[in-house]
């Protein structure tokens, strides 16, 4: 199946390659199919490729994080820092997991530390509004 679709790509641009650069587009949608097109996805994370006389430049073009990428990964990162706050506040003990496997209680003085990361990781991940409503 895959040979059949390569092979149907590369005759639909058998003559716009031997003429000039191209930039394609593909990327892998929930099914694990993979697209190929001259349009980029929108909200989707894909890999852009050059083919023709610049084929050399193709490591200098990344795919881009997508905005709602990045915001999803923005709101979960506010939600770990509050969530990892909220026990921090608490008047109970706190253990880390250590990589023995073991686990140690954090001192005072650790969980203040910790407390102040947290808010930090909230100031940079959240938004005011976000920040407001805890």
């Amino acid at each position: 199946m895959r040979i059949l679709f390569f092979l149907m790509l590369s005759s639909l641009f058998c003559n716009q390659l031997l003429a000039a650069e191209q930039v394609m587009y593909q990327w892998r949608d929930k099914n694990n199919t993979l697209h190929v097109s001259q349009l980029p996805p929108q909200n989707v994370d894909y890999e852009t490729i050059v083919i023709g006389p610049s084929q050399q430049n193709t490591a200098a073009m990344k795919p881009q994080p997508k905005p709602q990428a990045k915001n999803e990964a923005k709101r979960q990162s506010c939600e770990k820092a509050q969530k990892n706050l909220k026990i921090l506040q608490q008047d109970l003990p706190v253990f880390i997991d250590m990589e023995d496997g073991s686990k140690q209680q954090l001192t005072d003085a650790q969980m203040e530390a910790q407390r102040t990361l947290a808010q930090q990781q909230i100031n940079l991940f959240c938004d005011s509004t976000a920040t407001n409503n805890n």
